[in-house]
């Protein structure tokens, strides 16, 4: 399959994706407020807590791996971790209050099953499969938003735990189909120890999975904040939640191009290919992003409010504008290094990045509330991407003006390439 069609393929699922994101928060905005969907976003962060501690082991380094490795070898050590996981992570979420423990069994058994859904996802895109990765998202959502209807619709059952129930059977369904496609993995052509897959799932996934959690906490430790301290509780964290969510809509071009950059860059030797890639995809990512950062701005805040039930949307969307570019950027910086094992760089900056986070967050959500934590948000990702232009000039032995655009970038994408579905 040629590069230029599985880049079209990866922003049409994001699209998609995209639209049926869009109407999971409608719905949940439509019928349980502001407060509802702020209790569904904390719960969402709980979810996403467990997967961040279940790719350790079951995560992307599998991608990396694949040159190490055979990918069915993994399955087992990752399954055993996301078990381990999904209860580990719960009790430490709830212990320390960041999550709701109303919710902890809940949390428990959805990060499980999502869980399982993002590792197979990843042994296929180690396996190039990159279509039935962007399928297998966009199956989960389309199934989210089907349990939805029918139970918020159909049978009048309008509550959080409606919500809970309709992202049980969609995960479920996924887990399922995605253990199907599993066949299609090359098998196991040469005996590998077991001891040596943990060692090098653990000494990988742990350098990989750091960025990437604490990426996940900068994204969304303002919901747990806005939660417990913020101006309005629960509300307010809903109305900033439509807000970033948005601002995740703007990323759809970048967040789709990533993973084919990651693992073409992972199968890439050649050092200036790899930046001409790169290059390439960031400035088509930056080019989208900034288009629907300025539709998304100009939207006045009164159809904000027709179209969700409240309003307050757009002043954080203007907050947050540096933070969709520079997270733009960062999405691709950090699948690029992540491509050639060089993981360190993301849980450096985003170690960075969230305290930065956690200091101007604590200080701004008392004074400003939602506007605050947008605020702190942006200087949070600012920071944060700065570090990864001086991680990836230093991993590639490169200048940051190499990512600059240039003449020849679009017939990169536009070149075929032997790779398969």
């Amino acid at each position: 399959m040629s590069l230029r069609s599985h880049i079209l393929h990866s922003i049409r699922s994001r699209g998609w994706l995209l639209l049926f994101s869009t109407c999971v928060i409608l719905i949940n905005s439509r019928t349980l407020g502001a407060e509802g969907q702020g209790e569904i976003a904390w719960v969402q962060l709980g979810i996403l807590l467990v997967t961040g501690f279940s790719g350790f082991i079951a995560g992307g380094a599998v991608v990396y791996l694949q040159q190490s490795i055979p990918l069915r070898s993994t399955i087992l050590p990752g399954h055993i971790w996301l078990l381990i996981s999904s209860v580990l992570a719960s009790l430490l979420g709830v212990s320390t209050g960041f999550l709701p423990a109303a919710y902890a069994y809940d949390i428990a058994l959805l990060g499980w099953l999502q869980g399982i859904v993002v590792f197979h996802s990843q042994l296929l895109l180690g396996a190039q499969a990159v279509v039935w990765h962007n399928r297998l998202q966009v199956m989960q959502t389309g199934l989210l938003v089907t349990g939805m209807v029918v139970a918020y619709f159909g049978w009048g059952w309008q509550s959080i735990d409606a919500f809970l129930a309709a992202l049980l059977i969609s995960l479920a369904c996924t887990t399922v189909v995605s253990t199907w496609k599993l066949r299609s993995l090359p098998h196991i052509d040469r005996a590998v120890p077991t001891s040596r897959v943990w060692t090098l799932l653990w000494k990988h996934g742990s350098a990989s999975q750091s960025g990437a959690l604490l990426q996940m906490l900068t994204n969304r430790t303002n919901f747990s904040l806005l939660a417990q301290q913020g101006m309005g509780g629960a509300a307010a964290a809903g109305v900033y939640s439509v807000a970033f969510y948005g601002l995740e809509a703007i990323w759809v071009a970048a967040r789709g191009l990533a993973p084919v950059l990651h693992t073409r860059t992972a199968h890439t030797s050649d050092r200036q290919k790899r930046i001409e890639q790169t290059r390439a995809f960031l400035s088509l990512a930056l080019v989208i992003t900034t288009s629907l950062l300025v539709v998304a701005a100009l939207i006045p805040d009164d159809l904000y409010t027709w179209v969700f039930g409240f309003g307050g949307i757009q002043p954080l969307i203007w907050c947050l504008g540096p933070a969709a570019i520079a997270g733009c950027k960062a999405s691709i910086l950090a699948h690029h290094l992540s491509g050639i094992g060089q993981h360190r760089w993301n849980a450096w900056t985003s170690g960075l990045g969230l305290i930065v986070l956690i200091v101007s967050a604590s200080l701004l959500i008392p004074l400003h509330g939602t506007v605050g934590a947008a605020l702190a948000a942006s200087l949070a990702a600012i920071v944060q991407t700065g570090g990864l232009v001086a991680g990836w000039c230093q991993a590639e032995k490169a200048k940051a003006w190499d990512l600059w655009p240039q003449k020849g970038d679009w017939n990169i994408i536009r070149r075929r390439s032997g790779e398969v579905e």
